[in-house]
């Protein structure tokens, strides 16, 4: 992770340096995509659609540290490869790592083993992003299952002991065909999940 504690980052850099910083922000807007991050977020997008209709729903599944988790589709804003962490000097904590330009937008990186109490935290691969607009959040993980649906009726409510486990950001479990064997996953709010998150900074 690189710092900010240098003017370049902490948005005192002179004309020059600003022109060039806006150079290399242009040739990020203009990169092509890699098709994973494409098919990814198509996905995500056309689930989202019909996240709801009849009995069915659409989740993301991924994984963080030792841990399958997911997040409704209709909760979750999009799935971006992960690209480097700046620490932000006074404020970066086991929770907050810092921030990360994120298809052009500079948003804040938790996480989301440390705020969940999960075991392990490898390097991730991807990001997930959630959150509203001007109160994004982008969280690592070591691997994306994809858009799965789900039966809505045989989704259960998460145990106490779960609910509690995951800081109260447990919303119900689906059972989800993972690897040829159906496992029973968290499945978080969006919502309650972002507050956690935000609660980093405070």
């Amino acid at each position: 992770m690189s710092d900010l504690s240098n003017p370049r980052t902490t948005g005192l850099a002179s004309a020059p340096e600003r022109d060039d910083e806006l150079a290399r922000m242009r040739a990020l807007l203009d990169r092509p995509l890699p098709p994973e991050e494409i098919a990814a977020n198509t996905e995500l997008v056309a689930a989202r659609g019909e996240a709801k209709v009849g009995r069915m729903q659409s989740v993301l599944v991924f994984a963080v540290g030792d841990e399958l988790l997911a997040l409704d589709a209709d909760e979750t804003h999009r799935v971006v490869g992960a690209t480097a962490v700046r620490r932000v000097p006074h404020r970066t904590n086991a929770v907050f790592a810092g921030i990360a330009n994120v298809a052009g937008e500079l948003t804040p990186v938790a996480s989301l083993a440390a705020a969940l109490g999960v075991p392990g935290d490898g390097a991730p691969t991807h990001f997930v992003v959630i959150g509203d607009a001007g109160a994004r959040w982008a969280f690592g993980s070591a691997r994306i299952e994809g858009v799965r649906r789900v039966d809505a009726s045989r989704t259960v409510a998460a145990p106490a002991t779960v609910r509690h486990a995951a800081d109260g950001c447990t919303k119900y479990l689906a059972p989800i065909l993972v690897d040829g064997a159906e496992r029973m996953v968290a499945v978080l709010d969006g919502a309650r999940l972002s507050a956690l998150l935000a609660r980093s900074l405070a």
